[in-house]
């Protein structure tokens, strides 16, 4: 589940806001909340773990004002954009 990785990445923001954004993701791209869940989970744990999760946290984060600062929540932007392409 993904309120349960850990990793090296800070997680600012609470269960309660990591669970609405998957809610609000899976109903954007028309997937059960499970779904998205499993894939987000998969973006953060898939290579070398907690170098993913301070990855994808980070990335462009000095150049994006708009980047998440949790990398749960970046996580489940970058599936969105992934279901986009």
């Amino acid at each position: 589940m993904v309120l349960d990785i850990e990793g090296a990445g800070d997680f600012t923001a609470s269960d309660d806001e990591v669970r609405e954004a998957l809610e609000e993701a899976a109903e954007e791209v028309g997937e059960p909340v499970d779904t998205v869940e499993e894939d987000v989970e998969y973006i953060l744990s898939s290579g070398t773990g907690a170098a993913t999760n301070e990855g994808v946290a980070g990335a462009g984060m000095a150049d994006n004002e708009n980047a998440e600062s949790d990398p749960r929540l970046e996580a489940i932007e970058l599936y969105k954009l992934r279901r986009q392409i």
